[in-house]
């Protein structure tokens, strides 16, 4: 199994849980060293229930006023990227979205009404193309490639961070890694927020 949480990353020394003590769940938040970019952190929150509330990102952006990432990891195996700045739009962003659509939208049993087992090469016509567009709905609102790496350049510029170039965050965003967390961390690397 592997690793359901959060990456809370922002430029302040006090703990998630402290910002917001009503979420009990951030209160086992650990910081991940770096190097990060000077007065960046990077806690780590396991959440395997999830937990933690769909707003989360708002409410630290408002408690912080400064630009605040999330990145939402389902099963090491995808990661949702979000992000507010303080002029910069908000953003988002999804991580080997591929690996995620399971998760999102589950596939039905490959059992007929009878309970017979369809075999392993069955497919459902009808699940495969509400996954094509429930796939096109999501990128519709967090457009990868180029276009998604233009809006995290332009996030980390407003963070006052020196981002790579945006072919070289295009790569990762296009990227594909065992354990989707390292193609994260390698993001908060194009981002400038590890200069390591």
């Amino acid at each position: 199994m592997g690793f359901w949480g959060t990456y809370v990353v922002l430029r302040s020394d006090e703990p998630p849980a402290q910002m917001l003590p009503a979420i009990r769940t951030l209160q086992g938040a650990v910081s991940r060293g770096g190097p990060w970019s000077a007065g960046w952190r990077v806690w780590i929150v396991h959440d395997p229930a999830g937990s933690l509330p769909d707003d989360l990102l708002e409410q630290l952006h408002a408690v912080i006023g400064a630009p605040v990432l999330l990145g939402r990891v389902l099963d090491s195996d995808a990661v949702h990227v979000v992000a507010a700045g303080t002029s910069a739009q908000p953003w988002s962003v999804w991580l080997q979205l591929d690996s995620a659509m399971g998760f999102l939208l589950p596939p039905p049993a490959p059992f007929d009404d009878d309970g017979n087992y369809l075999g392993d090469d069955w497919r459902d016509p009808a699940y495969e193309a509400q996954v094509e567009l429930t796939r096109g709905e999501i990128l519709a609102q967090a457009p990868g490639g180029m276009a998604g790496a233009r809006s995290a350049q332009a996030w980390a510029r407003d963070a006052g961070l020196t981002p790579d170039t945006v072919e070289a965050i295009t790569s990762v965003l296009d990227g594909h890694e065992t354990f989707a967390e390292d193609l994260f961390l390698l993001l908060l690397q194009r981002l400038g927020l590890n200069p390591a």
